[in-house]
């Protein structure tokens, strides 16, 4: 069990309810700009896509964000407008369009996120991931289980690498990382390994469709609300500073499954 140690007046029920609201809240910004054949897409220091679709759903979350009266002070990072900080113990994280590199070029895989984060455990509250155009969100919050759709998730009860689909993130991000090593071992062990990437990969693990999923290079708005998930979901998440001190790397899904794949591939 992780310990909240959370204040008594932080409610996070309604927490939760902010987190999937805000998430859900820029779905027909995104969508009125998704196939549309017109759409610039610009590159970011980091050469990662950024267009229109994603500055605007992002300031339309923290507008929604901002709306919520806490009785603790909360910032907001977000990955296109960076950080409000005042020094708070706790943060919004959002990325609005996760999976921007599929949304310019018309694949229907990409979705909102919305986490709380408390900085002083370095671990998410609540979490909140939204797909716009499949129209389902999975959300959790510590102590409140995971949820989509109403109906309570579970991760994949499989426990072998016989029988287990695992997903993992673009190869180029194994590069990244510095664990190509990590990916080749991870290829001769599974006799199902698929790239279903970003946030939807993570959801079909928080559901239990995969059955793990090793996902390196990741930023703090790509991977908090996962984190979350997974764990309520009857998971396990493990994390370690990636080869980029900025990001993360991160193994979850069934807990005997990433206890066996972190002891083979040095995690």
């Amino acid at each position: 069990m992780v310990s909240l140690d959370i204040p008594d007046n932080m409610d996070l029920a309604a927490l939760l309810q902010v987190a999937v609201q805000s998430a859900q809240a820029p779905a027909d910004i995104i969508q009125s700009y998704f196939q549309q054949t017109a759409l610039v897409v610009e590159k970011k220091q980091d050469d990662s896509p950024v267009t229109k679709a994603d500055k605007e759903a992002e300031r339309y979350i923290r507008q929604h964000l901002v709306k919520y009266s806490s009785p603790e002070p909360i910032d907001i990072l977000g990955e296109e407008h960076g950080i409000e900080e005042s020094g708070a113990r706790f943060r919004w994280v959002i990325d609005p369009i996760d999976g921007t590199r599929g949304f310019v070029r018309g694949i229907p895989l990409f979705g909102t996120i919305v986490a709380l984060e408390d900085i002083q455990t370095q671990r998410a509250l609540v979490g909140a991931i939204h797909l716009p155009v499949l129209n389902v969100t999975y959300s959790a919050a510590r102590g409140l289980g995971a949820w989509c759709q109403g109906k309570p998730l579970r991760v994949s009860s499989i426990t072998n690498m016989k029988d287990a689909i695992i997903s993992v993130g673009d190869p180029l991000q194994f590069v990244h990382a510095k664990c190509e090593s990590a990916y080749r071992r991870l290829s001769e062990l599974s006799s199902c390994l698929r790239g279903y990437t970003d946030c939807f990969g993570h959801a079909l693990v928080v559901g239990g469709s995969l059955d793990a999923m090793f996902d390196p290079d990741l930023n703090p708005w790509d991977v908090l609300a996962t984190q979350v998930l997974v764990e309520e979901a009857g998971g396990k998440m493990l994390m370690r500073s990636s080869a980029n001190k900025e990001k993360v790397d991160a193994l979850f899904g069934n807990p005997d499954l990433v206890q066996f794949l972190s002891q083979e591939l040095c995690f």
